[in-house]
């Protein structure tokens, strides 16, 4: 089993915000099981996890992160996961 490579920092093509960000299931994504839909500045990203319980850490993970990504002063209500526990 071989590591991807890492990437060097001149090799950084875009970089994003989760600022008002959006994750959740991609459920009505049918080619690959357990993936992950993050909508964020515009574009759509599907990641595919491992498992089940991959997918409920990292949604868990991006929301968040998106929960704190604003200014205090412009920070709404957190929102809990999207997905039944």
């Amino acid at each position: 089993n071989q590591d991807p490579p890492t990437p060097e920092p001149k090799d950084l093509i875009r970089c994003y915000t989760l600022q008002h960000a959006e994750s959740g299931l991609g459920s009505d994504y049918t080619k690959r099981k357990n993936v992950i839909r993050v909508r964020m500045e515009g574009e759509q990203f599907l990641l595919q996890a491992a498992d089940v319980a991959s997918v409920v850490n990292w949604i868990e993970g991006f929301q968040a992160a998106t929960n704190i990504a604003l200014d205090l002063d412009e920070r709404p209500m957190p929102k809990g996961p999207m997905f039944p526990r």
